[in-house]
């Protein structure tokens, strides 16, 4: 049976802005394998699945430098440190979007890369949502707000116009949820 590996030792080798890198040594503790593995240590993060009171999802369009593309995603970002995540999915919609919702549900969270990231995703369900505020982007941001009705959502993954593995993590959360 595989058992949790035992870590000797961490190394931090980066401190970037959002994330470091680091070496952690760790061993087996049932045969004698071991190694140094690179661990990325970044903040939870948060993503809102946003309902319209006509069920209209609300989208965020934005440039993703890590692909070097646009994307459609949901709303959402980093959870401040001892923050609660509904805390910081209520601000992050805020933020994005201008977005109030008048109903909270969790959905649940995914380990966002247990190979090699350390941290979580949590997904909510905002409903209710009216975009009542302005937006407040942080400096680098750029982004575009996107309504479409949900019954949308599964044709727009079919033709690739959403991709972000996160938003499709939080449409698996809620249609499970909706299922049972």
């Amino acid at each position: 049976m595989i058992k949790k590996w035992r870590r000797t030792n961490k190394e931090l080798v980066y401190k970037a802005h959002i994330m470091r890198h680091c070496q952690v040594h760790s061993h087996s503790t049932t045969t004698d394998k071991k190694g140094i593995f690179d661990v990325i240590e970044c903040l939870d993060w948060v993503n809102v699945l946003s309902l319209t009171h006509s069920d209209e999802v609300i989208l965020v369009r934005q440039y993703r430098q890590g692909i070097d593309a646009v994307t459609l995603e949901l709303p959402g970002g980093a959870v401040n440190h001892g923050e609660d995540p509904l805390i910081g999915a209520k601000r992050e919609l805020e933020e994005e979007t201008g977005g109030v919702a008048r109903e909270w549900l969790k959905l649940g969270h995914s380990d966002v890369n247990p190979a090699f990231m350390e941290n979580r995703c949590h997904y909510f369900l905002a409903r209710g949502v009216e975009l009542t505020k302005n937006q407040s982007l942080d400096p680098q941001e750029e982004i575009e707000i996107v309504t479409v009705p949900l019954k949308e959502i599964p044709g727009m993954f079919q033709r690739g116009e959403i991709t972000h593995s996160l938003t499709h993590a939080a449409f698996c959360f809620f249609w499970a949820a909706t299922l049972s």
